[in-house]
């Protein structure tokens, strides 16, 4: 069995046995005994990308890809990185996956999924689709989360949020899952339920690509 395949098996155990095993020492969603700066980083690579006509977490070929761009990028600013996918999706692209939990239900599933697979305060999570994201921007997210002990997620001059590059706090999950567990699937209006830090966001960093011509320009 090839090794990423085994690290992959094992962060699913781990999902299953860290789960059973913060149920029976501590509420869910909250934090104790540990540092309130330790962070875990997570990628958000389950999309149809039905615009692009192709997976956009592969553009670039299989040793450039979005989705290994975006994962060195992660894990240099918050020293780990695991892309949250539905299951058997990346398992031989050489980086640890986490599976998605509700695969198909939008990007709301795979953070609560990272949420309660982590056992850090602080939770940095990216969507892959963000071909201009640097460390410098990722770094000052991670800081103003460990400063403020609150999720941290970027906005607009306009008011419009960025929380799929965000840090997440984990004491937030139980108003998460609530709200996903209710039926609410949009990000922006699941962090409604959430008291977060906004910092301003850059404009092109935080830009998404969905369609080949949006890809082409990103190139450009």
């Amino acid at each position: 069995m090839r090794l990423e395949n085994v690290l992959n098996k094992k962060i699913q155990f781990c999902f299953i046995f860290g789960a059973l095993c913060a149920s029976a020492t501590e509420p869910a969603g909250t934090v104790s005994d540990v540092r309130a700066d330790r962070r875990t980083g997570f990628v958000l690579a389950g999309g149809a990308s039905r615009r692009m006509g192709s997976d956009k977490a592969l553009l670039g070929g299989e040793n450039g890809s979005l989705l290994l761009r975006v994962t060195s990028i992660v894990e240099a600013a918050a020293g780990s990185a695991i892309v949250v996918a539905p299951p058997g999706r990346y398992e031989d692209m050489g980086v640890p996956v986490l599976s998605d939990r509700w695969p198909g239900e939008g990007p709301l599933g795979g953070i609560v999924t990272a949420l309660e697979f982590s056992r850090d305060p602080l939770n940095l999570i990216v969507a892959v689709d963000m071909p201009w994201l640097d460390v410098l921007t990722l770094r000052e997210l991670v800081v103003s989360a460990g400063e403020t002990g609150r999720s941290v997620i970027p906005v607009h001059d306009d008011g419009a949020t960025e929380p799929l590059c965000a840090v997440y706090h984990r004491n937030d999950l139980p108003a998460l899952r609530a709200f996903f567990d209710g039926g609410g699937r949009r990000v922006r209006d699941a962090i409604g339920q959430i008291s977060y830090q906004p910092v301003p966001a850059a404009e092109r960093v935080f830009a998404n690509v969905n369609t080949p011509e949006e890809w082409e320009a990103a190139r450009a």
